[in-house]
């Protein structure tokens, strides 16, 4: 079985804002089989096609707010949650 790869927080080679880059001229775009994003997902992650977690309780309920963040249901004393 092959391993999986798994990218935390932004995939290595994203744009944190447009996603995967293709700055090499080669026409592969690396997609990693999960994403666990911290605290809260960046917008890159509007265009990852695998599974995708959340990890982390970081963020100040007043912080949240303030901006307007949605933060996943978590369960009980759960740091992390598939969205």
């Amino acid at each position: 079985q092959q391993s999986k790869i798994i990218s935390v927080d932004v995939p290595s080679g994203w744009d944190v804002n447009d996603g995967p880059g293709n700055d090499d001229g080669n026409d592969k775009k690396f997609m990693p089989d999960a994403l666990i994003s911290l605290t809260a997902p960046k917008n890159c992650a509007k265009l990852f096609t695998g599974r995708h977690y959340v990890g982390g309780r970081f963020l100040p309920p007043h912080i949240a707010e303030k901006y307007n963040i949605r933060m996943p249901p978590y369960q009980g004393v759960s740091q992390v949650m598939e969205v």
